[in-house]
């Protein structure tokens, strides 16, 4: 990626030069240039993520088109109500740019600072380069546009109407440094390898405590209707709210409390470019250089393995699930499901929703070697050169795997069929757990061979977002979970009878149903993905290193 971006950089240096002389804006527009070139250049090489890219854009064209029927509804109801509305939408439209590129997918950082370095560019013209770039790209256009189609709701004043399109750069302007910000304040410390675990750590803390947020938020949205109001006016005097509370006053005729609030909608704006420019500089040339590489004594895990190709492949994999922040948030389902299903279970009474968690779990779990290849990087380029079998790569790969989720999912399920008391049905609840978990292995295992997903590399800034990737993950994961759940129809519909009736002997028969179908189609997994990785293994180690 950083040769590409050097190369496409060098074929736009000349028009750079040849016009320094028009100043700023015209090294602005090539620096945004840089950005999209490099992006279609990405996207032409992996249709897949072409595609992801242009269904984000279709999902960016409901949200508008969604937002356009909502604000021709405010227009319909008072002034008060749709300024309320309004504000506390606007209020989650700007947090959601802070941390929805942080906790979701991540963001597209081709004009990272580290990557800036080489090029003769002011700092000044990189800040506006990489706001403008940022801007506009899709999440941009849509916040933009969405900004400016609020001037719908406030049809009934045109003075309200013409000064939400004025401000409509306003507010996406405030998302777009918000967001960069951010990520720029938090690029350096990610490079710490420490500071990586304790942000998962924490993000762990948080999805256990989702459920009880989801459950308080279900519980007293209804007692706070009547507050909304006044939490909207509280939020209108503060930077996340001021922007889009400027037409409402003007609309009412509120003139000094609309300059107020116009004010602090201006202020924002220049304390966050003022903040960034501050962590932009400081970030230039030091981005990217890696965490502190610490030498241990010993073979580790590789001399508890066989001496075998698979025995290796099986301790290295295992090295990752035990080290590798990007392994590690997977095993966060293991804490956070039964947690979430389990609050979720006491009110609805549903309790079987708590032990139903095991499934989810080892769902998860069992397809998470899906990503195995893309997450090995170059170092793939191993199994390649030294013409390792594709039996014993999927093996390898799904040993290590089944170490660490097999226990981790016996004990979610004898712990969470206890809770509620119904070992009755603890053989109903295995049977589906092994068709799943089997057949996770063998799905993983013929879909890990055929794509190559888009993920941020070992020592990655975890917040890189490649083009496309997050539409194409949900793909993979769609298709994947799709043809799992195809697969252990026998098993769920027996599981679904022994639920209903509470008959033994179709609990019992349902683990027999589970386990044996649950290994043929982790026997056809193995040896199909294994046929697969023995034709396209060197064409899937040039995606890796074109994804990388």
């Amino acid at each position: 990626m950083a040769e590409s971006f050097l190369t496409t950089a060098g074929a736009l240096a000349p028009e750079s030069q040849s016009q320094a002389r028009t100043g700023a804006l015209a090294r602005i527009r090539v620096l945004v240039a840089l950005r999209f070139v490099v992006m279609w250049n990405t996207l032409r090489r992996h249709p897949w993520q072409l595609v992801g890219a242009i269904l984000g854009a279709l999902y960016g064209l409901g949200i508008l088109t969604s937002a356009v029927f909502g604000l021709i509804g405010l227009t319909l109801v008072p002034v008060e109500v749709a300024r309320t509305v309004l504000v506390l939408v606007g209020v989650a439209i700007v947090l959601g740019w802070i941390v929805g590129p942080i906790v979701f997918s991540g963001m597209d950082r081709t004009l990272d600072p580290a990557r800036l370095v080489a090029i003769p560019i002011t700092p000044g013209v990189q800040l506006a380069g990489v706001a403008a770039a940022s801007l506009f790209g899709i999440p941009g256009i849509v916040t933009l546009l969405v900004s400016a189609m609020t001037a719908v709701a406030w049809f009934r004043s045109p003075a309200a109407a013409l000064t939400a399109v004025l401000l409509a750069p306003v507010a996406a302007i405030t998302c777009v440094l918000g967001c960069q910000m951010v990520v720029t304040a938090l690029s350096r410390a990610t490079a710490s390898r420490r500071f990586r675990e304790v942000i998962g750590g924490l993000l762990i803390l948080l999805l256990m405590m989702l459920g009880p947020i989801l459950l308080s938020i279900g519980d007293g949205i209804a007692r706070i209707a009547d507050r909304l109001p006044a939490i909207a006016e509280v939020f209108s005097w503060t930077p996340l709210g001021a922007v889009w509370a400027v037409p409402a006053e003007v609309a009412s005729a509120n003139w000094l409390p609309a300059a107020a609030k116009f004010v602090i909608a201006i202020a924002t704006v220049l304390v966050l470019g003022i903040a960034w420019r501050a962590l932009f500089l400081a970030s230039l040339g030091t981005v990217g250089s890696g965490s502190r590489a610490t030498a241990r004594s010993g073979t580790g895990w590789f001399g508890k393995f066989p001496d075998t190709p698979r025995g290796a492949i099986a301790a290295r994999a295992f090295t990752y699930w035990l080290r590798d922040p990007r392994y590690l948030q997977s095993l966060m389902v293991v804490f956070v499901m039964p947690v979430v299903l389990g609050f979720v279970s006491g009110p609805t009474g549903a309790a079987i929703l708590l032990p139903g968690s095991t499934i989810a779990v080892a769902v998860l779990l069992s397809l998470s070697t899906f990503t195995d290849i893309s997450y090995d990087g170059t170092a793939f380029s191993t199994h390649v050169l030294r013409g390792v079998r594709g039996i014993d790569d999927r093996l390898g790969r799904i040993w290590a795997n089944a170490i660490v989720a097999v226990p981790l999912i016996l004990i979610v399920a004898v712990v969470t069929t206890a809770i509620v008391d119904r070992f009755d049905q603890l053989p109903t609840l295995l049977g589906l757990t092994a068709a799943v978990t089997l057949g996770g292995f063998g799905v993983a295992s013929v879909c890990s061979a055929l794509f190559v997903m888009p993920v941020p590399q070992s020592g990655e800034n975890p917040f890189t977002s490649k083009p496309g990737a997050g539409m194409l993950s949900m793909l993979g994961m769609a298709g994947s979970y799709g043809s799992l759940t195809l697969l252990s129809l026998p098993a769920i519909g027996f599981a679904i009878a022994a639920g209903i009736t509470e008959e033994p002997w179709l609990a019992w028969t349902t683990l027999a149903v589970g386990l044996v179908g649950g290994a043929v189609v982790f026997v056809i997994g193995i040896r199909w993905g294994a046929a697969i990785f023995d034709r396209r293994a060197p064409d899937l180690y040039a995606r890796v290193v074109a994804q990388g």
